[in-house]
């Protein structure tokens, strides 16, 4: 969008005019090779700001979490309440296998209640991240508005500024610096968005498990007769805690897959930030 149509899809104002008057006013012939270096620098830390936001993600450890939590759900198999044949099931009650299954539900809901935790907690994370992003993506734009006003001085100095076999004026080499810097920058702003987008998909994976996990919990909880008062008999349900459970596994198996991908987009988005920026 470096031909200026950013501006009519609304995402940049055309550059003031008292701007372009007073920058043109303030030019100075003898510091042409440092003109708008202020608003050169100030792009590019913009981008270079940009570029260390994107890469503050931490989609790899959630993903480790989740290979941890499913770990955990691979271990409690409802089937375990039914009774074992032949003389192993003489020595193994209902009430003890009962007993043991309760025990290590408690045990395992108590590590993937702070999983849960965890993974709110990089939601909320990636909520700040893309609010920063928001703000950079909104300098940006401006430095870009910004870098236009002194490309329109930059421009009308130029011409008719010398005869054609002449030696090229100084701000010409300036000029295209500038004309460098401002679409690196525009380039920038879709990638700002790609980030956020990417982390966004992510986010929504991670809230469905941190939902799931609250549900599984609730609803073990109640089929192993935890919940409230407690009856003297028990006798749970193994087909729904089996659906719960594996409703749950299915939320953490595509909130992997997902994560996998926004990996791979970010690292993306991230090297062709980076290689904006060295170009500058």
């Amino acid at each position: 969008m470096a031909d200026g149509s950013y501006r009519w899809q609304g995402n940049a104002p055309e550059p003031d005019a008292a701007r372009i008057a007073g920058i043109d006013a303030a030019f100075d012939e003898a510091q042409v090779h440092a003109f708008a270096e202020p608003a050169r620098a100030a792009a590019i830390e913009r981008i270079e700001r940009a570029l260390a936001a994107t890469r503050t993600g931490d989609l790899t450890e959630a993903s480790a979490q989740l290979t941890h939590a499913r770990s955990v759900l691979d271990g409690l198999d409802p089937s375990a309440l039914e009774p074992r044949r032949g003389l192993a099931g003489l020595f193994d009650g209902r009430n003890a296998r009962l007993k043991r299954f309760r025990e290590a539900w408690s045990r395992a809901a108590a590590g993937l209640a702070e999983t849960a935790a965890d993974l709110s907690g990089r939601i909320d994370g990636a909520g700040r991240r893309s609010g920063a992003l928001d703000g950079l993506w909104t300098e940006i734009r401006d430095a870009v508005v910004d870098l236009d006003a002194h490309l329109v001085v930059a421009a009308r100095r130029l011409t008719g500024s010398a005869a054609e076999d002449a030696a090229p004026h100084p701000l010409e080499g300036r000029k295209a610096a500038l004309d460098a810097c401002r679409a690196a920058a525009l380039r920038t702003l879709p990638l700002i968005r790609g980030a956020q987008n990417a982390d966004a998909r992510a986010v929504g994976a991670l809230k469905a498990c941190a939902d799931g996990v609250a549900a599984w919990r609730d609803d073990w909880k109640d089929a192993l007769g935890l919940a409230g008062k407690r009856p003297k008999k028990v006798r749970p349900d193994r087909e729904r805690m089996a659906r719960v459970r594996d409703d749950l596994m299915t939320r953490i198996d595509g909130a992997r897959a997902e994560l996998t991908a926004a990996l791979a987009r970010r690292a993306d988005i991230e090297g062709r930030m980076a290689a904006l920026r060295r170009a500058l």
